[in-house]
């Protein structure tokens, strides 16, 4: 059974390490691809990609983290990030390696590909494209952005997001991994700067429009500051399809967030994206089937998603679907 998660941020990971687990000790055998959004501009993500030119690589090394052994020494090293000397200080290695092997081929995918080889991934990570692309954004307001990490600081509601330069080329594979999914995962993640650059590249919405796989749209558990405050689940749906014309499912949370930590991302202006039988409503009006299921990891210092629960229910949802592709996709 093939998956394809569709993202970045801090959501894609959590839902790659949950169907990596779900594969190794449920014995249940998955195929699974990662297409990972290469916007990113803050950070070490950002240093990087300004000095060598080259595409983000900073959400795609927290993907094959998810979906590497975790038992593997080179997977925890790649993790650790420098203090010290100044010169990398910040820098995650499993970054600098990205950047190391695209030094060396001239070719992101290939870059990408080889560290995944390194890393003995348990699945596949491709970049949504090998053109190094800028996120912009226009505001209600009037105002405009350009670079990720500036998108969130406006302090107005997003109308519309851009990729310069514009409908950029999808990486290798990428099309053909749509095309042969019996299952497409796209979130959870930030809205605007996680999951939508993915859909600005060109020719992606119209292989997911005619992919047969079934196609899952799993919602954020908290509105994001800067990006969706004030948005229910089924707005977060509405802005979707206005970039990906076909979504099967929604899958909503029904975990009540504990006071203490909703407290903590209230001081943020961040609300609890829970789904509500008046959202449910609104959902079926788009066309789309609402799913409601407990997902919230229990006893964590921030609100993530259960990724195991997650796993499990897109599994369920695949092989309730049923879907099969021609034998020449495999």
């Amino acid at each position: 059974m093939r998956i394809v998660g569709i993202g970045g941020g801090t959501g894609l990971p959590v839902l790659l390490g949950g169907l990596k687990h779900v594969s190794h000790r449920e014995q249940i055998p998955l195929d699974i691809t990662a297409i990972v959004t290469v916007s990113d501009s803050g950070g070490s993500t950002g240093i990087l990609r300004d000095a060598f030119n080259m595409p983000a690589m900073g959400d795609i090394r927290k993907c094959m983290i998810s979906l590497a052994p975790p038992e593997s020494v080179l997977t925890a090293v790649c993790q650790h990030r420098f203090e010290m000397p100044e010169g990398v200080a910040g820098h995650s290695l499993g970054n600098l390696i990205l950047s190391a092997l695209y030094q060396m081929s001239g070719n992101f995918a290939a870059a990408v590909r080889q560290a995944c080889e390194i890393l003995e991934l348990r699945g596949r990570v491709l970049p949504a494209t090998e053109s190094p692309v800028t996120l912009c954004a226009a505001y209600e307001n009037g105002r405009m952005a350009r670079g990720e990490a500036n998108i969130p600081k406006a302090g107005s509601r997003i109308t519309r997001v851009w990729l310069e330069p514009d409908n950029p080329a999808a990486a290798p594979d990428v099309l053909n991994a749509i095309e042969c999914a019996d299952c497409i995962v796209i979130g959870p993640g930030s809205l605007y700067t996680s999951i939508i650059p993915n859909l600005l590249v060109a020719d992606v919405p119209a292989a997911i429009l005619g992919s047969r796989a079934v196609k899952i749209y799993v919602t954020n558990l908290m509105m994001q500051t800067g990006e969706t405050e004030g948005y229910s689940a089924a707005d977060h749906l509405r802005v979707l399809l206005e970039y990906a014309p076909l979504i099967d499912v929604c899958v909503l949370n029904s975990s009540l967030i504990g006071a203490r930590l909703a407290k903590k991302y209230l001081r943020t202006g961040s609300r609890s994206v829970s789904g509500t039988a008046n959202d449910e409503d609104e959902i079926r009006a788009c066309g789309v089937t609402p799913v409601v299921a407990p997902l919230v990891k229990d006893r964590d210092v921030v609100i993530r998603h259960d990724a195991m629960a997650l796993a499990r229910l897109v599994v369920s949802l695949m092989n309730g679907r049923g879907a099969t592709q021609e034998a020449a996709c495999r």
